[in-house]
Parts: C-alpha cells; structure tokens; sequence
C-alpha cells in the first residue's frame, strides 16, 4: 500500500470508531487507538511527537495518559529520540515492530473489504478508497432533466486542452444530455487566466457559470476570491469525490478545502517507441542520465530525425519543462518541508516560503535542458506540447515528454508508427526516489460572484460532466485524461490504450506529485519571467547562473 492508501484507511479506521464512541455511551475513551494512528500518522508526515502530544490526543488523565505511552517506551513499541546533550528532551517515534504490526492490521482491514466486494484480495486489484463500480463497465451518458426551468443556459469558459475540444465538438450533444443549452469559450492559457481574473474583479454577477482551471492557478484565484468552496456543496449534490485520484483532489484544494472537482487530471510522462527500443537493443530511460544515453544511440542508429521532443517554446512550455526538470532532481520552486522519499509537506506555513531557483538542482535541470538540444529537433525552440505530439505521432522522434492526455493523437490513429508501438513511464529521475510525474490539468470551479440561486443548477451540471459516465465518453472522443478509479479501471476503457494500466500502476506507487508546480498565487508571473530567462539561456548565450540569479531575485520579490 502507498502513504495516500495507508492514510485513507486510518482516517476510515478513525471515522468507524468514533461512530461507536458516539452513538454508545462510553466511559472510556478508545485511547490506544488514538495514540498509535496518531504517531504513525505523524510518522509518514515526518513531523515531531512529544510525551505531551500523546497524553492529549489520547483524552486519559494525564498520569493515566503518562503509564500508557512510558508502557509502549518499555515494550519498544515507541522509541525515544534524544533531542539536546542533556538528554531531557526528547521526541518519540514508532518502532520498526509496531509500523510492521499497524502495517498488518490495516492490510488485513483492506483485505476484508476486497473480499466482501468481490476483489480477488491476493492480485492486489482493490485500491482502498476507489468506486465500488470499479472494474465494472460504465454505461453510456444518461440525460438530466432541467427542473430549473427558469435557467435556459450554462456557461463554461476554459481552453483548448483535448477534454474540453471534445465538449466544444459535440456541443449539440452535451447540450441534449444538460437538456439545458450549453455554451463553451476556449481562450488560450494565458488569456483564459486574464478572463478568470477580469470575473472576478467586477462587481456584478457573473455571466460565466463554470471555470475549468489550470491547477497551478489555484492559489491565486483563491486569494482573489474568484472561487466558490465546494466542500459543502459536494456533499449536498451526492458528489462522490472519493471516486476521484487522490493526486487530482489535492491538487484541487487550498488551506484544505475544495475549489474544484477534477476534469482533467494528467502527469507529465515520457513516451516512448518500445520497436525501436526493441529493436536496437536499447534499455527504458529509467534516469536523466539514461536519457541522455538513449538519445545517443537512437541519434547512431539514424532511426528517426530526432531522439526526443519536448516543450521548449519560449514562455510558459519552456518554463514548465525547466519546473518539472526541477522536480526530477528533487527540487520544488519553494522550499517546501521534505517529508521523505519523493513527498514534500503542502500545508506548510505559506509566510515562510522562499524560491529555490539558486539551488544545485535548479542548474542541474537547466544544464539538462541545454543537453537535450543535441538530440532535439532542429525547431525544438518553436514547439509547444501540441507540436511536439504531432512529431511524435509522425515517427519523426523516438521519444517525447509530453501531458499523458495528449496520447490519444498516436493512440487512435492506426497510420501513425507510434500506434501500439508506444510505453510510458514516469518523467525519468535526477535523484534517487525522483522518477515521478507532476500533475496537471484542469479542474471545473463556479465563480464566487454567480447568482447564489442558481449554484444548485450549476452543481447539477458539474455533477454532470465529471460523472463516470461522461469521463468514460470523453476517453472514447480522443481526451486520455482518466481523473476516477471506476473509469480507469473499466475493462472497456483499459482496452483503448495501454496508458491506463499504467497510469494506474503509476498512481497506486505514488509517481504522481502536486508539489512540482506548487500553487503560490505568483505562480502565472513567476512562469513568465522563467519563461523568458530560461529560454535565453538554453538557446541563447546568456549563462545558466545568469538567468537563474533573475529567477531567484524576481520570484523573492513577487512572493515577499
């Protein structure tokens, strides 16, 4: 099991067992549970425990509390860690036996469960947490009925990512399932950012009734408050957001609470011609430096113009890809608290937080980007995530490193020598630990300036159109965005293209990661000014510690 899978089944462990405590009265509180989901909770957010914290969260009388956790110390269940020379101050962690043994305990909860919903529990094929449709084939879109006669329309602003070029496609259709018009705009990224932002500043009531945002942005548009919460409201309208990946839930949420629901979730992956790997004998790009080394040698066997393709345009491609370098070698923009492995702690103290950009694995990711040119297109600088699919659907590359959604252009198109011939992995790694994908994509919000008597009509559209259904649909239209478990898991569905059986493998080892692209609500200038010195430095003469030194001092004083 990962940490999101251990996490989900404490706080459903907590949940049963505080139901019991509140509908029988007890006069004993349920304290060794308690204390224990507590210090291994804290142990997999690698944050501090005390004797105190023990004794409070275990609600006992502190004497009481004190022979409970000094009992745990002598059975070597808690182990003391001295903190200061005099040894009076100390914190407590879990013993390797007792993580073996809480480890146990809720394996065996899962196991359980699996069987009684019909999960061979030996395939491990049940992820805690998922739909209870998973596996099950999902039938076609049903239609709703408008019972808000007095609302004719919605409205949806977004861009042209290929969920949303599906809707504007079959807009007639999307309108019949509404049974209620449905009216989309798609504006390029930036743009679309600058009409969110215009929306929100006006003082009347919105005309736009949906937003599909791009997930960085949410820490401005919360700060703004451009954004309704929706943790009530999904709730009210039977939203089952546990359906959805943990990695697109967190990605839409800000000081923990909802602001979107994911419409489109999708990793940066590295695509890949497994013929041609195949057939010169050459080993999966595993790390950078193996990226490098496969480049070379798919340049010596002369099997396609270039090696690999990824975005470079100057702007926000080439920033993003400089981020997502960033993270390969371990590195957030921000300096986020490290939890461990490839886990890096969200919720920290945003005050606190400073750029990164003067760090080693910020050189060491534009230094890689500079590499990649030599075995890059020879208008690698011109290319943007669309331009560089399309080189890769015509077999004019080996390799891309592209959005996972985007597959669908070689995966559909039997002409294309990429057809079936395609493996994905995650972003290779700089660091140990750090062959991960960040996440993107779009979520759907309501403006925080709608008419609230029509938030129950716009609920029951955005239910709609994240609907197991729907996303199913927008699959089979050519959008590889898979943002739920039911879907992902729907036999139909993994047939269409192997990218779902590994995204699903990639999701459940936790290759996919939010804090890559860290939401600061300077985020959209920070990529601008990235965007610009990063490209002179990769194509142009300016050098890496140049460029980067004007990241690091234009990012201190758009944060601070």
């Amino acid at each position: 099991m990962n940490r999101n899978e251990i996490l989900t089944l404490i706080a459903f462990v907590d949940k049963t067992r505080g139901l019991f405590e509140k509908k029988i009265n007890l006069y004993d509180p349920d304290s060794d549970w308690k204390i224990l989901s507590y210090i291994i909770k804290n142990h997999l957010d690698n944050k501090i425990v005390t004797i105190s914290s023990l004794i409070q969260v275990s609600e006992l009388p502190f004497a009481t509390g004190l022979r409970k956790v000094k009992k745990y110390i002598a059975e070597k269940k808690f182990i003391k860690r001295i903190k200061t020379k005099t040894g009076k101050s100390f914190s407590i962690h879990p013993s390797q036996k007792l993580i073996d043994e809480f480890l146990e305990y809720l394996i065996s909860i899962k196991e359980e469960l699996a069987a009684e919903l019909g999960f061979d529990q030996f395939n491990n094929s049940y992820y805690f947490g998922m739909s209870l449709s998973a596996g099950s084939i999902i039938s076609p879109p049903y239609v709703l009925i408008n019972t808000e006669k007095k609302f004719k329309k919605i409205n949806l602003l977004t861009n042209n990512n290929p969920t949303f070029m599906v809707i504007k496609k079959n807009i007639d259709f999307f309108s019949y399932l509404l049974d209620t018009k449905l009216e989309i705009e798609i504006l390029e990224i930036n743009k679309l950012l600058n009409r969110i932002r215009k929306n929100s500043e006006t003082k009347k009531v919105s005309k736009i009734d949906l937003i599909a945002f791009n997930l960085p942005w949410i820490g401005e548009l919360v700060k703004r408050k451009a954004l309704t919460p929706l943790d009530d409201l999904i709730k009210n309208h039977s939203i089952n957001i546990k359906d959805f990946h943990h990695s697109g839930v967190s990605a839409s949420s800000y000081n923990d609470k909802l602001y979107g629901v994911p419409i489109e979730t999708i990793p940066d992956l590295l695509f890949y011609r497994n013929d041609l790997f195949k057939k010169f004998n050459i080993n999966k790009p595993n790390t950078l430096i193996d990226l490098l080394e496969c480049s070379k040698s798919i340049k010596e066997s002369r099997a396609c113009e270039s090696p690999i393709a990824w975005p470079a345009k100057k702007g926000q491609p080439i920033a993003t890809s400089f981020i997502l370098m960033m993270a390969n070698y371990g590195q957030p923009i921000v300096n986020l608290r490290h939890i461990s492995g490839n886990i890096y702690d969200m919720g920290v103290n945003k005050n606190n937080l400073k750029p990164t950009f003067n760090s080693q694995a910020a050189y060491k990711a534009a230094q890689m980007l500079k590499d990649l040119i030599e075995y890059s297109p020879n208008n690698i600088s011109s290319m943007s995530n669309d331009e560089c699919v399309e080189y890769y659907r015509e077999g004019k590359s080996a390799m891309v490193m592209n959005w996972g959604s985007r597959a669908s252009r070689f995966e559909l198109d039997n002409k294309s020598p990429a057809y079936l011939n395609t493996s994905y992995l995650p972003r290779p790694s700089g660091l140990n630990n750090f062959q991960i994908s960040p996440i993107g994509g779009f979520s759907l919000g309501i403006p925080s300036n709608v008419k609230p008597e029509k938030i129950p009509f716009i609920m029951n559209n955005m239910r709609h159109l994240v609907s197991p259904q729907v996303i199913k649909y927008y699959i089979e239209q050519g959008s590889f965005s898979c943002p739920v478990f039911s879907v992902l898991n729907d036999p139909e569905v993994r047939k269409i293209s192997p990218l779902f059986n590994e995204l699903d493998a990639m999701e459940k080892e936790e290759k996919f990661v939010q804090w890559a692209r860290y939401p600061l609500p300077e985020y959209s200038q920070i990529i601008e000014i990235i965007g610009n010195e990063i490209y002179e430095c990769v194509f142009q003469s300016k050098s890496i510690k140049s460029a980067l030194s004007k990241c690091q001092d234009a990012a201190i004083t758009l944060i601070n």
